[in-house]
């Protein structure tokens, strides 16, 4: 029945433990080193215009609800401008819907003249660190709605499309025949009447959403920008349209269908990029320039927007000093499963249970070399101290006390003398923990007595052994990382050391020991 309990809670912490793991790494893109590097994007909007002397309204899309991105600091910055947001429906007007599909800042001031500067600034960062070229439709499928034409436009509109359609077999060749049409409105007069108020691309592309949805063709249009370096980026408009239950997505600029590469949406719908009231001669310039930053800071700061709740109860809701604390702590159950693993497989004996971990946790600061040289010096001159003690018959503890003191008093003689022989690596001999140093003499003078010299030496060279295995395991710092990062894998060391518990086989010390015997067997 134990053996059963304990092989359910060993499957239960190996799948949990497992399972946030693979959830951190693979879907939230925790990094798995600490080396690893993401790219974002800087993306700034420039908005200027001249101020009339009246009230001024002006008016920016803003980057948002973009797959595959977060958006993050963003900033808005207008001399003595108040700002406001406000959500905007695809055709332009503002609702209070949360599906709305554009999010618009809004600069307002009560009088302002000559030229004005407004800004906008944000950061996008991938939600995974290698990018993903499939483009993400929305979910929601656009309606069919009423073109609103006039009755002279309606004709023109029926004329242009029966034209278009006499010359196409389906979607592939009818929306490039539209648009090829649209975008050359001189050539056809159905088209140049149509926009004959608004012959830009942004109109363009608007007539050619209107058109579609009058030939009973659900579209809508999407503009973006492609992330290459740019201090006068371009936006670069696609169609969007739903037929025969699949997405497609046609190129307005190449004339194409394909799949939009490197491109974000900045906005969708018929909306400009930005208006103003009060002002004129506006003028919107883009920049986008990339930086290279941590993959694990770009993580934190992704969740500090998206997922706030999963950082204030993860490790990096910590101060920064309690953090580095940790990153230290959470490697001595690393070094304590090496422990388990060395003494209850392979066979080697230590002093004490955990001391070759705490020695290995000062190994860290002293560097191994020095460690070795400090940690030896002193057990040697406090076992010469205490083999001397034994002769005084003293009581346990005030002999163990003067053995404390006597250690003490060696790490300060070693600090000052090696601080005043240029050797400052020395002075780190304080960093030993003195109690654990005072026991393992101790322990060494009572096998020393027991079992004699060799057997003592022996297993002061198996905890020696121990430690500097555990230092190589506590020092690495693709481990540091995968533990500090992933705590949860803590329940798979609790996991491996319940199961090592239960091994009750040969070890492997004894199996080279007794191998003469096991031959014969």
């Amino acid at each position: 029945m134990n053996s059963i309990q304990l092989k359910i809670i060993v499957a239960l912490l190996l799948c949990l433990g497992l399972g946030i793991f693979s959830y951190k790494a693979f879907v939230l893109g925790f990094p798995l080193t600490a080396e690893e590097q993401t790219e974002i994007w800087n993306v700034e909007a420039h908005v200027s215009f001249e101020a009339e002397g009246s009230p001024v309204k002006a008016t920016l899309q803003t980057l948002n609800r973009l797959p595959g991105y977060t958006v993050t600091d963003e900033y808005f910055i207008g001399d003595d401008y108040g700002l406001l947001h406000a959500l905007q429906l695809a055709d332009g007007t503002l609702q209070q819907e949360k599906n709305a599909e554009n999010i618009i800042a809004i600069w307002s001031r009560r009088t302002a003249k000559s030229k004005q500067d407004l800004f906008y600034s944000a950061r996008l960062r991938p939600k995974k660190t290698h990018r993903e070229e499939s483009w993400v439709h929305p979910v929601e499928i656009p309606t069919l709605s009423d073109p609103q034409f006039t009755e002279a436009e309606q004709v023109a509109a029926n004329s242009l499309i029966t034209e278009v359609g006499s010359e196409s077999a389906d979607i592939e060749t009818f929306v490039p025949q539209l648009m090829k049409r649209l975008m050359k409105p001189k050539a056809h007069q159905d088209a140049a009447y149509l926009l004959r108020d608004n012959e830009n691309t942004l109109g363009t592309v608007d007539m050619a959403v209107r058109l579609l949805h009058f030939s009973g063709i659900p579209a809508q249009s999407v503009h973006g920008i492609t992330l290459i370096t740019s201090t006068n980026a371009a936006i670069k408009h696609w169609l969007e349209l739903y037929h025969n239950d699949k997405w497609h997505m046609f190129d307005v600029t190449k004339g194409t269908f394909g799949t939009p590469v490197n491109f974000v949406t900045w906005w969708r719908g018929n909306a400009p990029l930005a208006t103003v009231s009060g002002g004129k001669n506006l003028n919107v310039t883009l920049s986008v320039v990339p930086a290279t930053v941590s993959a694990l800071g770009n993580v934190v700061d992704r969740l500090a927007v998206t997922a706030p709740t999963i950082l204030e109860f993860s490790l990096f809701n910590l101060p920064v000093q309690a953090q580095a604390t940790y990153r230290v702590i959470l490697l001595i159950p690393i070094g304590v499963l090496l422990l388990v693993f060395l003494r209850n497989v392979i066979g080697i004996t230590t002093f004490g249970t955990f001391m070759p971990v705490l020695i290995a946790l000062s190994f860290r600061e002293t560097q191994l070399l020095w460690g070795l040289c400090l940690f030896s010096i002193v057990i040697i001159l406090g076992l010469a101290v205490r083999l001397y003690l034994e002769h005084l018959k003293l009581l346990l503890v005030p002999r163990l006390a003067c053995v404390l003191i006597v250690v003490v008093l060696l790490m300060a003689g070693i600090s000052i003398i090696s601080f005043k022989l240029g050797f400052p690596r020395g002075v780190s001999v304080s960093l030993f923990p003195m109690v654990i140093l005072s026991m393992t003499i101790e322990r060494i003078s009572v096998m020393w007595d027991e079992l004699g010299a060799g057997k003592a030496i022996q297993q002061c060279i198996g905890s020696m052994a121990v430690a500097v295995l555990a230092y190589i395991a506590m020092s690495n710092l693709f481990i540091e990382h995968l533990i500090f990062v992933f705590p949860e894998l803590f329940l798979v060391l609790l996991a491996l050391t319940l199961m090592i518990g239960r091994y009750t086989g040969f070890r492997l010390m004894d199996l080279i020991r007794f191998r003469a015997f096991l031959k014969e067997g």
